[in-house]
């Protein structure tokens, strides 16, 4: 869905990287000063409540970050994708050194995808081009498997019992305990078993994140807090 809103926010991020592209010449040593923050979820796990309680926090108190940390899910990530234009225009506020690593990740990571996902390479290309200009919440869409490797970043997996999966899922889709448990199942198997085989990536390894999240027994506000003192540690600016 299309918003004013939407198009305009979008649209302020677009001019402030195109006012900074030559900041992102910065020394290695400094490339981490570019924060971003990825979420993965097992299937029933919320995310995006929780990525928009870290952005009202990062741009709150007496100065607010420039550009603002932003929020982007499905909804979000699916409409930069569809406008062609746009996408253009975000290419070209990259360095030639940000776009040559963004053709190489590409060509590494989705080599052995079988045709009929190659769309995923525009997911791809979008979600490393907000990576790069930093200040972003990325959550889902396989972002943490796109963005690995990239200086300043900071993983998250979410997880939780069975039954909060469910409790979950039972409330968001109006489904019966019976109906929502099979589902949960059913989805994560086959999350799981497609980033394995074509990504080549064990979405449920806790190695390959920076920090793992119990959901049971917390609140979004909390939740938010500790990522970013998680990523402030790792990533100081």
């Amino acid at each position: 869905m299309k918003t004013p809103a939407l198009d305009k926010y979008i649209s302020a991020q677009l001019k402030y990287w195109q006012q900074q592209k030559h900041s992102l010449t910065t020394p290695p040593e400094k490339k981490s000063l570019r924060q971003f923050i990825t979420i993965s979820r097992e299937y029933g796990c919320s995310g995006y409540g929780i990525a928009q309680e870290i952005v009202s926090i990062m741009n709150g108190g007496a100065t607010a970050p420039e550009p603002l940390w932003a929020a982007y899910e499905r909804q979000v990530l699916d409409r930069v994708m569809e406008e062609m234009e746009l996408s253009s225009h975000l290419v070209k506020t990259l360095t030639d050194d940000a776009l040559r690593d963004l053709t190489d990740i590409l060509k590494s990571a989705f080599s052995d995808l079988p045709p009929q996902v190659a769309v995923y390479q525009k997911l791809a290309q979008t979600i490393r081009i907000l990576a790069a200009h930093g200040n972003v919440v990325l959550v889902g869409r396989a972002s943490n498997v796109i963005t690995r490797g990239m200086a300043g970043g900071f993983h998250v997996m979410m997880v939780a019992p069975m039954d909060y999966k469910v409790q979950n899922i039972m409330k968001f889709k109006n489904l019966s305990k019976k109906d929502a448990e099979k589902l949960v199942i059913e989805n994560t198997e086959r999350r799981e078993n497609y980033i394995r085989e074509y990504v080549k990536f064990n979405v449920t390894d806790p190695h390959n994140y920076d920090l793992v999240i119990n959901l049971a027994d917390t609140n979004e506000k909390g939740v938010a807090k500790l990522i970013i003192e998680g990523m402030n540690l790792k990533n100081p600016r």
